[in-house]
């Protein structure tokens, strides 16, 4: 299974995610690196994967494309959520993984030529429609994604062990790649995790507490 980064990018600073509660967003200026620049950062966790989200775009009032278009080249897989509404929105560029998601695109996401699909969980239910993610990942199987991905907001920097979200089920109900993001505590929920079919976990809090070595998201995967 592969171990990406989050890199959560906020007014040109990486920041500590926490329930999606961007307004309350500080830099992440505490962890392992010493830089909340993101490509310093990138460089100095070493990630082999990273999940960038552009949260100025995604809240409306801005972009970080700048910073994230200097992360070229510094892993191996980056995958971009900037908060598209439309297909025109996908930073096109030939080393970047582009996402559409629930949170910002209500409209016929099926068509959009996009890589991932992401679904995003509050209280476990979709944001922001309420509806359920079962359902919703299963109505997207044959659509032309690479992959999905649960992005449980709710759980994000909590560590409170994906936050009692039916993992299996929502594994079970999407025949592609499925990436996890939100709430791993440990070392022990990635495996779980693994275990469970996933095919990546997307991960910040755990690696800067010590609670997942660096090592591993350095390495970029985990059995």
């Amino acid at each position: 299974m592969k171990i990406i980064l989050a890199v959560d990018i906020l007014k040109g600073n990486v920041v500590h995610g926490y329930k999606g509660q961007r307004n309350g967003y500080k830099p992440l200026d505490w962890g392992i690196a010493s830089s909340t620049i993101p490509d310093e950062y990138i460089r100095e966790m070493g990630a082999k994967n990273v999940y960038l989200a552009d949260l100025d775009r995604i809240e409306g009032f801005g972009d970080n494309n700048d910073a994230i278009i200097k992360c070229e080249g510094l892993a191996e897989v980056s995958i971009l959520n900037r908060g598209a509404k439309k297909p025109s929105d996908a930073l096109s560029l030939p080393w970047i993984k582009n996402v559409i998601s629930t949170e910002t695109c209500a409209g016929n996401q099926k068509d959009y030529p996009f890589d991932y699909f992401s679904v995003v969980i509050k209280d476990g239910r979709v944001f922001p429609d309420r509806s359920d993610p079962v359902l919703a990942f299963k109505k997207a199987a044959d659509w032309g994604f690479k992959g999905g991905i649960v992005m449980n907001l709710s759980s994000v920097g909590t560590e409170d062990r994906m936050g009692g979200l039916d993992i299996d089920a929502l594994r079970s109900a999407y025949p592609k790649e499925l990436l996890y993001g939100g709430g791993v505590a440990s070392t022990e929920d990635l495996l779980i995790l693994s275990s469970a079919g996933y095919d990546g976990a997307i991960i910040a809090t755990a690696v800067h507490k010590g609670n997942v070595p660096v090592s591993i998201l350095r390495e970029g995967k985990i059995c």
